[in-house]
């Protein structure tokens, strides 16, 4: 059995392949027996976590798996590396789509959960997170019931979902692009890393997170609630000003670009759940003016205004609708900052006997091509049991260290900033 991906879907089947995964810190000792069966269980309600990526011609479709090449959970030791090494394990190429590892340790267990984003989006990767650990605590307790059969069909693409767009549509939202982009170019952070003598690993994949504790992130949504600023609108402003800091002089009159992604399930005439794994983003791009020492505040409610009315009037899933048009100009794709805003979630239930204690997201490329010299910086907001976190994955073939971590300094301190408007308690 298989099913064609969809035109939308061809954008992850190409040379740089992705997936996002799930890091869940995990105390009480993980029992990986119960483990793999969950993993198992959770694959039999969705054929995409059973398929792998076949090529016919030039058609590309999801085709299941043989049951004894089905994935199964992978235990290794924890250990000071041993995280980054799964950032930097690909899924294997014809092979399973979904990978799970348990790094066992002496008092903390993580679980890296790693799912081609040809499958997914980062709900729908959350959603798997959350059935697997449900799933664990049933097992344990004695009260899950598994499905009868394993579902067979695969769920429709969002492209099947979309209403139909007349031509005039389509050629109108690219000439709009093109309008947009005719302005001052837009500047991408340079490639510092490929400038320093010492080869980095090849390929290495890792992230600069920025986490809150929940005292400040409370301060932080207290101060933007007095700004009158959505923290989301806040947070990219912050980081555009970060990436402006870090830019040259000769950059200054070069706009920045910001790509946010943008969540088409619940935004489709029959809306679907998060359960099913299937890609459902898209995005839309800002070019903003952003000076040095630009005011966050009002920075912040343009770029949200400027997201808001994109969303309302349809604008993400013309980006997808009209991707070949848009494809054949270059121009249009030009971004500094690509944003995938988790928003803020609870995080799975912790099983009876284990807690639950982190959980981080974000997607990691297969490959960089630091030959080009500069690129995006990519940022995965969120807010997870009350703290505000912020991913940055970048490769170490084109950023440095000391670039990644200044951009979280400035964000950090902008964030101080806006908590600072209203006087801390006690």
């Amino acid at each position: 059995m298989r099913r064609e991906l969809s035109r939308s879907e061809l954008m992850y089947t190409g040379e740089i392949r992705a997936q996002i995964l799930i890091i869940c810190t995990v105390r009480g000792g993980v029992d990986p027996v119960l483990l793999d069966r969950a993993l198992s269980a959770a694959l039999a309600g969705q054929p995409s976590l059973r398929s792998r990526l076949t090529r016919d011609g030039e058609r590309w479709f999801l085709t299941l798996l043989e049951p004894e090449k089905l994935p199964r959970l992978t235990v290794r030791p924890n250990g000071p590396d041993a995280q980054v090494r799964e950032y930097n394990t690909p899924l294997p190429v014809g092979g399973p789509l979904v990978r799970a590892v348990l790094l066992a340790g002496a008092d903390e267990d993580t679980l890296v959960l790693g799912v081609d984003h040809a499958i997914c989006d980062g709900r729908s990767a959350n959603e798997l997170c959350y059935r697997l650990w449900r799933i664990y605590a049933e097992i344990e307790t004695g009260t899950y019931e598994p499905p009868v059969a394993p579902r067979e069909s695969w769920p429709a693409p969002i492209d099947d979902l979309l209403p139909p767009r007349a031509e005039e549509e389509l050629e109108a939202h690219v000439r709009i692009r093109l309008e947009r982009a005719a302005g001052a170019p837009v500047a991408l952070l340079p490639f510092l890393a490929v400038r320093e003598d010492a080869e980095p690993p090849e390929g290495m994949m890792t992230s600069c997170r920025l986490l809150l504790t929940r005292v400040e992130t409370n301060r932080v949504l207290a101060g933007a609630k007095d700004a009158g600023v959505p923290l989301n609108g806040y947070v990219a402003a912050a980081l555009l000003a970060a990436l402006r800091d870090q830019l040259p002089p000769e950059y200054d009159d070069h706009r920045l670009g910001c790509f946010n992604a943008v969540d088409l399930r619940d935004r489709v005439a029959t809306p679907f759940g998060r359960e099913e794994m299937v890609p459902t983003a898209a995005w839309h791009q800002t070019l903003a003016e952003v000076p040095r020492g630009a005011d966050l505040v009002s920075l912040g409610n343009q770029l949200n205004a400027d997201l808001r009315e994109a969303v309302e009037r349809g604008g993400p899933a013309l980006e997808l609708q009209a991707i070949d048009r848009l494809l054949a100009h270059p121009t249009v794709w030009a971004l500094s900052l690509m944003l995938s805003n988790v928003g803020r979630i609870d995080g799975p239930a912790s099983p009876p006997g284990l807690k639950i204690v982190d959980m981080r997201q974000f997607a990691v490329n297969s490959k960089w091509n630091p030959e080009r010299g500069r690129g995006p910086v990519l940022a995965e907001p969120m807010t997870v049991r009350g703290r505000l976190s912020i991913e940055m994955p970048y490769s170490t073939q084109c950023f440095t260290s000391a670039q990644m971590t200044a951009i979280h300094d400035h964000v950090r301190k902008a964030l101080g900033r806006l908590a600072d408007r209203v006087p801390a308690l006690g």
